[in-house]
């Protein structure tokens, strides 16, 4: 019969297990562009992420203009119609990558021992912390990339910095939120997710 070795305490694991369902979240929040939704001409909807659009006009050769239904991310990094959009596309996405990166970590102290320590469960919480503090500054500079062109379009022609016109925030933002919330959660559990000597678990 196999033999798991785990440093991790009942609330370590729970740590592990929260930590992983907050990386997920924050990355499908992070890469689904559903962060901003309005109407272009009144009719197609179109929704915005930071990096990635659904729903936007192609000239046509006989210079005419229509309107492709899919949801693509931008050609080039500097494509992106905002700086503040460039800015939260780079402070939440690596944000993202180090969550999913704590979480990896955290799992696999599930199985195997001494992968985390007590002041390494420590230090995991603090990156925890740091890492929703940069994902929050990304969400906050984003709003201020309204007053663009672009999105003024699908927003009534009113939209600006931290005015959202006609458009609404979108559930992939609340869902990426949501993730924040969980990370915050974790970096409390992780003061109490290591013990000091390993533990077997026999299954």
């Amino acid at each position: 019969m196999p033999v798991f070795a785990s440093s991790l305490t009942a609330t370590g694991v729970f740590w592990a297990c929260l930590s992983l369902a907050a990386a997920i979240l924050i990355c499908s929040g992070f890469y689904l562009p559903f962060w901003l939704q309005g109407a272009l001409f009144n009719s197609t909807e179109v929704s915005f992420g930071s990096f990635r659009r659904c729903s936007y006009p192609r000239m046509e050769e006989d210079g005419g203009f229509q309107i492709v239904h899919e949801c693509g991310r931008y050609t080039t990094f500097h494509d992106i119609p905002s700086v503040s959009w460039q800015i939260s596309t780079i402070t939440v996405g690596f944000g993202a990558s180090t969550s999913l990166l704590v979480a990896f970590t955290t799992i696999s102290a599930c199985c195997v021992a001494d992968v985390v320590t007590k002041r390494a469960a420590r230090v995991l919480g603090l990156v925890q912390t740091l890492t929703a503090v940069l994902i929050l500054i990304g969400g906050a500079i984003y709003p201020n990339g309204w007053g663009t062109r672009e999105v003024q379009e699908v927003c009534g022609g009113i939209s600006d910095s931290y005015f959202l016109g006609t458009c609404h925030i979108s559930w992939s933002f609340y869902l990426m939120g949501s993730g924040v919330v969980l990370l915050l959660f974790c970096t409390v559990l992780s003061l109490w997710a290591s013990r000091i000597k390993p533990h077997s678990y026999r299954i």
